[in-house]
């Protein structure tokens, strides 16, 4: 029996490279567009998956405001977990009964060099480091899932600059390229019809290799010292009223725990605030 977890996000996948397409304002048909590109990258892992093995399949809507992904248009056999807020947010629902993890339509970090869409968990945010090291939405979730429950993360999907980052962190990680970054807002996209061929080759490879899963373990442990760096002072003040946390300088704060998912909970509250400071913008 293999139990699999899927965090879907949207900015990495194919043909997706503008911020119309991940809302539904202003353009709700650039934005409907995009998602029916989800469902099928979705689709292509989760099917092939189920074909070769997987017994149980979580898939977590983790982009924005988390309610993209149709439930009428998910795979039945899957279970679909939607909506926010949700504690641990992208890794909501995942627990130590999973086998592996796989990240589909993930994007690089903030400040990322021809990274399709980058940003580290929002736009008021730019940098996220754990022990000195930076860290991408990818990254972050992949340490949560292996630290704290024992889940590897098994696959991940996106543009090529998330690629490279996300194999700094797991070197040998099985991926699929979606497309190649020129700038934030424009990408070379690989045709759809290869993208979901590789997704289907790639899934079929890991699930042949799942009995070695348990063996990727990611060399990191606590005590774990997060260090959040805002766009601006006013982003830091907001954040700043959360109890625990040190201020370090003008856009920086500090919160040290021996618990990854503690260090995780910390920062998903310290840019849920950010909202709050809206209406001073």
């Amino acid at each position: 029996m293999t139990k699999l977890y899927i965090s879907a996000d949207l900015e990495g996948v194919c043909g997706v490279v503008s911020p119309h397409h991940c809302s539904r304002t202003p353009d709700r048909d650039a934005y409907d567009w995009a998602v029916s590109q989800l469902e099928m990258e979705v689709s292509a892992v989760v099917e092939t998956a189920l074909d070769h093995g997987a017994t149980e399949i979580l898939v977590n809507d983790s982009h924005c405001t988390m309610t993209n992904l149709a439930l009428e248009r998910v795979d039945p056999r899957v279970s679909l977990l939607s909506g926010k807020p949700k504690r641990c947010a992208m890794s909501a629902g995942l627990d130590n009964t999973f086998d592996g993890a796989i990240y589909i339509g993930y994007h690089a970090k903030a400040g990322t060099h021809q990274g399709v869409l980058s940003h580290t968990f929002h736009n008021k945010l730019f940098d996220v480091s754990v022990n000195g090291v930076s860290y991408g939405e990818g990254g972050i979730n992949a340490l949560y899932a292996n630290l704290e429950f024992g889940v590897p993360l098994v696959m991940a999907s996106g543009d090529r600059a998330f690629i490279q980052e996300i194999h700094q962190l797991i070197p040998e990680l099985p991926t699929v390229e979606t497309k190649v970054g020129l700038t934030q807002t424009s990408a070379l996209n690989h045709p759809l019809e290869e993208v979901l061929e590789d997704y289907a080759e790639k899934t079929r490879k890991i699930m042949d290799t799942c009995s070695a899963w348990p063996e990727r373990k990611l060399n990191l442990s606590g005590p774990f010292t997060l260090d959040i760096t805002f766009i601006n002072t006013l982003a830091a003040d907001a954040a700043n009223t959360i109890p625990g946390l040190e201020r370090l300088d003008g856009r920086t704060l500090q919160f040290k725990s021996e618990r990854f998912q503690t260090i995780y909970q910390m920062l998903q509250s310290c840019y849920s605030i950010l909202n709050y400071t809206d209406y001073l913008e």
